[in-house]
Parts: structure tokens; C-alpha cells; sequence
């Protein structure tokens, strides 16, 4: 069951197309797993381009858009139960169709990249905006990922395994959105190996000489 959904700022900023074309992919690969998120957005969707166009996206706070949705008549698409998503469900769809499409293969198929002890990545070959990355992180079980923090933000999916750090535990189809705000050392808590999807919009900020040195190597 996923844990960790999109925020309410991120799916309108979705609907309304306002975000980076690395952080849409991200959100839509989540979208492929979470039912919950999914229905968000058609009610956000439902509000109407003209609509989100005239707002501030960033801005917004909860209560706005809940005071935005209670405006929508919900259709009975949207008041059907959503189907609750098994951990062997979720398991057999570790590579999203969008991120599928553009390796070319599943996740297994992979040609990882070793860049330190415990852990090797991906770099996905899109043409982003200056700065922005994105690239598949795989962490062997018990990897201590070294403290730091956010020069922008950062888009983390789980596609296998999980990792837990100080804002919870992340399992599969689960997403966090890390910025400035969060100093966090995440750990990969499971026997098999996290594979998660990150887009990157800055550089991390380590805290510790380990991290410093491994940053050049990593390239986050």
C-alpha cells in the first residue's frame, strides 16, 4: 500500500503543466502506481486549463484547494472505490511505462554504474533544463546514504525496496519531495536493493566529508 503521496501543490502544478519536464516524469511514473493521486489529478484536471492558468501554483495552501474542489461536481468515474494496491501488485510493476519507454527495457536490464561502495546509478538521457537531473539510484541493503540537505529540490520514486529516513519509511510506488527544509540520511532498510527513480533540480548539499568526496563521484 502506498504511504507517500504527491502534495496537493504538486498535482495541480502538474495539471496546469507549470513543472520542470524531469519532475512531470517523475510524477507521472508515480501517478502509474497510486490510484489515490490519480483521482486527484482528474478532479484538479476538472477545474479547467483557463482556471489554473490564473493561479499561483506555488502558493497555493491546502485549504485553497480543498476550497477549489468542493466547487467540482465529482463525477461517478471519480466516486467509484479505488482498488487497493498489493505490495506483489506493485512488485510487478517496478518499471513504470513512461520510464520503460525510455530505457527501452525494465529496470533489471539496467547497465548500472558503480560510483562507491553500496552504490551504483543510472543517468537518464534526457535533454533537461540547466541543472536539473535525473537518473536511477540503486542502494544495496543497509546502504547509509551520507546527511545532507537541498541547494532545489528532489524527486525520489521507489521502484524496489525501500529505505526509511527522519520523515518515515518510503516502500514502493511511495514519493518524497525534499527540499532545503529537510536535512535527512536515508537508509536502505530491506534484504533486497532500493531502486529508486530522482530528479534533481540542484546539486545535494552534504553535511559530512564522506559525502563531500563521494559528490563529485555520484554527480548529485
Amino acid at each position: 500500500m502506498i504511504n507517500h503521496h504527491l502534495s496537493d501543490e504538486m498535482i495541480l502544478a502538474y495539471a496546469a503543466g507549470a513543472l520542470s519536464e524531469g519532475q512531470a516524469m517523475v510524477v507521472h511514473c508515480h501517478l502509474e502506481y497510486c490510484d489515490h493521486c490519480a483521482a486527484r489529478l482528474r478532479e484538479a484536471e476538472a477545474l479547467g486549463g483557463a482556471l489554473l492558468e490564473e493561479l499561483d501554483v506555488p502558493t497555493l495552501t491546502s485549504l485553497d484547494f480543498d476550497d477549489m474542489f468542493a466547487k467540482i461536481e465529482v463525477s461517478e468515474e471519480m466516486q467509484e472505490p479505488l482498488s487497493m494496491e498489493t505490495s506483489d501488485t506493485l512488485q510487478e510493476r517496478a518499471t513504470p511505462a513512461m520510464l520503460r519507454n525510455i530505457l527501452g527495457h525494465g529496470i533489471e536490464d539496467v547497465k548500472w554504474k558503480r560510483v562507491g561502495p553500496g552504490i551504483r546509478q543510472y543517468v537518464l538521457p534526457l535533454d533537461l533544463q540547466e541543472g536539473e537531473n535525473v537518473r536511477l539510484l540503486r542502494l544495496s541493503p543497509g546502504f547509509v546514504t551520507p546527511m545532507h540537505t537541498h541547494r532545489g529540490s528532489e524527486m525520489t520514486l521507489v521502484l524496489q525496496g525501500s529505505f526509511c529516513d527522519e520523515t518515515g519509511r518510503y516502500a514502493v510506488g511511495d514519493i518524497q519531495d525534499a527540499d532545503g527544509d529537510l536535512d535527512h540520511q536515508p537508509v536502505a532498510d530491506t534484504d533486497v536493493d532500493c531502486i529508486c527513480l530522482a530528479v534533481t533540480t540542484a546539486p545535494l548539499q552534504f553535511r559530512g566529508l564522506i559525502g563531500k568526496l563521494m559528490q563529485p563521484l555520484v554527480g548529485i
